[in-house]
């Protein structure tokens, strides 16, 4: 049985209706609001959060194809999935209020109301149904189709039949008959009556009673229901439940709804779905984990179990002594016995006798007679009287582990040996043992590693890559593929290839501490811890072999209490802490009972597909159902996609993940949420998918389309014309810093060229000046040349001339040699004014360069 109440989902304990929609949601009517159930969360529909609803308390369901009709006080609603309607009956309802509800095939509503009437709802309006005309005043106490074309109406002065075909009414039992509940199935039609009893109605509308009222006395009507194959269940005012089948009457009561009125009752294959009022809804299924049915192990705290060589279990307590299961029967021994004590912390079998360890030493039992024979403490050889583990190894030696760095082992001849440790080891507590395929020995230990045994011998010495507190290695297990796992208060950790990896909480372990490890045989194994006994499929542990990242998450099924464990938490720090008997079965300890998983038939007959639902999508304070895609509008940053996964048969036995997108690696584990949220996904078009495995095996992708709308300045026309205006504007820029630079080139240029024009018309100035200078200087040579030279040339050509001619001269009055030296004198100074000249040249000349 698991119960939900305002402690786990529902607002409130009252529940007045129960049904299950077409999508297979369980939808629960209480006082604080309606309630939609997936085997596993809870939606609460109430005012606050749904404002579409005139009222919060409804109080009647009626199915339909289209959905489940809730009536209130003065209104109706649609549930199927969400709230798909609600309609305002305060028209038709004042002074009065709805008691039955029915949807014709052409989808108008029928409505019946405490003081008698039938009202239409049909296309928007509302009219009294014209043919119901009955002669007396009653109440309309319910409605029941039995055709497509006829109603029954169960009223407080009669049953009548409504033709909806002729249009025609017909009362069918007597006038006072009160036909308090109709209901029943295809099969068969069932009439409850307070007075009477119940009937069931022939073809003929002839009443054959059932049960008279006598024996169901304390029957509460308005929980009556059939099962599948015909029988009636109800629930008790007083106590518990009622079966009738064949005019015979069962009655069950559960401890946990002893105080408790079953109100709604809805029985499904092998589940039975309880409303109650003041204990909210309760949920009986078979379990999938048993129990041991023996009252003297009923709630006790369980420590060591372990199966002998003749097929007996026995089963160890924490204060309760020893007790020896076999054919059915249990015998217990205790200190009384001749125990040692009580308490018990390990059970090993050594040549036909039990040896049964405590805190306080060993007790030995002959293993047919159950007698005690011995015991063994500190006095006999061991290091501690505290014994962690007793293990029988292939050579027949039984090795016994104690506090104070107790390694022990009895030989074939009984003969007691301690194993020879380093000194540092002396005070090591020693707490579990397994034989590898190899032969040696790897016994655990508190906050000191493991230590390798072979023939009596200490080898070797590996700690653990924990930290203090953690390395406490409860139990030890070898693969198929001989890695070795250990189970530790800080996860599972595993040595492969001489290398440790831990796969711990955060990796999808539910509990931190794991206390024992059974390989099943079939694809898995199981471990036990503070939650329950969780199932790892082989193929995941080789997944975790393989995947070195440290985001991985290993998918899992958790058995605990409410798939039928006595109590989820399991017992550690004992030895064997979990045992798989001779015909496949494991047996674990938990601190209020023994749970039995048969694993051959916890993965098996699943017949049902998985029913995954997208729910809704919630954008701010906005909830849509979801169809079959979405569309985020423009603006939205952040919304969430909700889902269900229905069932309400095992629901822990799924392992989900997602991914958006198409990255094959990127699968993300969805842990025990029920919503997605996603945050600043870029416009454009996505592919939601979630992973479904069951019991660790993949049955189904389920995907959903998203486009996230993109805004104008999101648009590839505007990106497209974002970049042509932005490469314009670049030119434009560009050109104008070119024209800016071009101008103020041309500025310099200007202006050197400029100060070249200045320089050079300076030069030309000076040049002109020389000119000038230079013309004076040609106009001086030239004035010489003209005057200073012609004199004395001339002088010098008429001395020549008299001298050639001297004897025609008479007069001259110089003799010939005066004539001659006068003519040199003249030529010197010819010479010396050509001289002058050519010096004033070449003077002209320097200058020009």
């Amino acid at each position: 049985m698991e119960i939900w109440d305002n402690s786990n989902g529902l607002p409130q304990n009252a529940v007045f209706a129960l049904e299950k929609d077409n999508h297979g949601y369980l939808w629960i009517a209480t006082e604080e609001g309606l309630v939609r159930f997936d085997g596993i969360s809870h939606l609460v529909f109430d005012q606050t959060s749904y404002p579409e609803m005139l009222e919060q308390t409804y109080y009647t369901f009626f199915k339909t194809s289209s959905g489940i009709w809730g009536t209130a006080d003065r209104s109706i609603a649609l549930l199927e999935k969400t709230i798909e309607k609600v309609i305002d009956c305060s028209a038709i309802t004042e002074n009065t209020w709805i008691r039955a509800i029915f949807e014709t095939e052409t989808g108008e509503l029928f409505i019946g109301t405490q003081s008698g009437k039938i009202h239409v709802w049909d296309n928007g309006n509302f009219r009294e149904l014209e043919f119901w005309n009955p002669e007396k005043r009653l109440e309309i106490l319910g409605f029941y189709p039995i055709e497509k074309s006829k109603l029954l109406v169960g009223t407080t002065h009669g049953l009548y039949e409504l033709n909806l075909s002729s249009k025609q009414m017909k009362l069918i039992s007597a006038e006072n008959f009160t036909a308090q509940k109709v209901f029943g199935s295809n099969q068969s039609v069932f009439i409850s009556s307070p007075s009477e009893g119940i009937f069931r109605l022939k073809e003929n509308y002839e009443m054959d009673p059932i049960i008279s009222n006598d024996l169901i006395r304390d029957l509460n009507p308005i929980s009556l229901t059939t099962d599948s194959e015909n029988r009636i269940w109800a629930g008790s005012t007083e106590k518990g439940l009622i079966l009738i089948e064949n005019g015979m009457v069962s009655r069950f009561t559960y401890p946990e709804l002893k105080n408790y009125t079953i109100r709604k009752i809805i029985k499904e294959k092998e589940n039975l779905y309880l409303g109650t009022l003041g204990k909210g809804l309760a949920l009986i299924r078979p379990a999938k984990v048993s129990q041991l049915y023996f009252d003297i192990l009923s709630g006790k705290n369980i420590k060591a179990i372990f199966q002998s060589a003749d097929s007996s279990i026995w089963v160890g307590t924490r204060s309760d002594g020893l007790h020896r299961i076999k054919g059915g029967s249990i015998r217990s021994l205790t200190v009384k016995e001749g125990l040692i004590q009580n308490g018990v912390t390990t059970i090993g079998e050594f040549q036909g006798k039990i040896y049964s360890g405590s805190n306080s030493g060993i007790t030995v039992i002959d293993q047919k007679s159950g007698k005690v024979l011995d015991q063994i403490t500190q006095e006999d050889g061991l290091n501690g009287n505290y014994v962690y583990a007793i293990y029988k190894d292939s050579k027949g030696w039984l090795w016994i582990l104690t506090r104070y760095g107790g390694m022990h082992y009895l030989d074939e001849n009984g003969t007691l040996h301690t194993v020879e440790l380093p000194e540092k080891y002396s005070n090591t507590n020693f707490i579990s043992i397994l034989e590898l395929k190899n032969k040696q020995l790897i016994i655990g230990s508190m906050n000191q590693g493991i230590f390798r045994i072979e023939n009596g011998k200490f080898i070797e010495n590996l700690t653990l890559p924990l930290t203090p507190g953690e390395d406490t290695i409860y139990c030890i297990f070898e693969d198929e593929n001989d890695d070795l796992w250990f189970g530790t208060h800080g996860g599972m950790v595993l040595l492969s290839n001489g290398k440790f990896r831990a796969l711990k909480k955060s990796n999808g372990l539910k509990s931190q501490s794991v206390y024992s490890i059974i390989s099943d045989g079939l694809g898995g194994i199981w471990i036990s811890n503070n939650f329950g006994v969780q199932y790892l499929p082989n193929s995941e542990l080789d997944r975790f072999k393989e995947n070195g990242a440290e985001d991985f998450f290993i998918a899992s099924t958790l058995f605990n209490k409410t798939l039928g464990m006595p109590n989820s938490e399991a017992n550690g720090l004992i030895f064997p802490a979990a045992i798989q008997d001779f015909s496949g079965k494991i047996w674990i300890p938990t601190v209020e009972g023994v749970g039995v998983i048969d694993p051959s038939s916890s993965s098996q007959g699943i017949q049902e597909a998985t029913n995954f639902i997208w729910d809704e999508l919630h954008m701010g304070d906005k909830k849509i159902p979801i169809g079959t895609q979405i569309t985020i509008p423009t603006g939205v940053n952040m919304f969430q996609v909700s889902f269900s996964l229905i069932d309400f048969e095992n629901p822990s036995q799924y392992s989900l993940y997602y991914r958006i997108g198409t990255d094959t690696d990127s699968w993300l584990p969805i842990r025990d949420q029920r919503q997605l949220t996603f945050n600043g996904l870029k416009p454009g078009k996505y592919n939601l998918e979630v992973r479904i495995l069951r019991y660790g095996k993949l049955d189904q992708v389920k995907s959903l389309p998203i486009e996230v709308s993109a805004s104008l300045t999101e648009t590839t026309p505007f990106k497209i014309l974002a970049a042509l205006i932005f490469c314009l504007l670049v030119y434009f820029i560009v050109k104008y810093y070119l024209n800016i630079q071009m101008k103020k080139s041309l500025e310099e240029m200007v202006g050197q060229r400029t100060i070249e024009l200045s320089r050079a018309n300076e030069k030309l100035k000076n040049a002109v000046l020389e000119i000038e200078d230079q013309n004076l200087i040609l106009k001086e040579i030239t004035w010489n040349q003209s005057h200073l030279v012609r004199a004395p040339l001339t002088k010098a050509m008429g001395i020549n001339q008299l001298l050639i001619k001297y004897a025609n001269y008479s007069n001259v009055e110089k003799s010939k040699e005066q004539l001659e030296i006068e003519l040199l004198e003249t030529l010197k100074q010819l010479d010396q004014l050509v001289k002058e000249t050519h010096a004033k040249s070449e003077n002209i000349k320097t200058n020009e360069q």
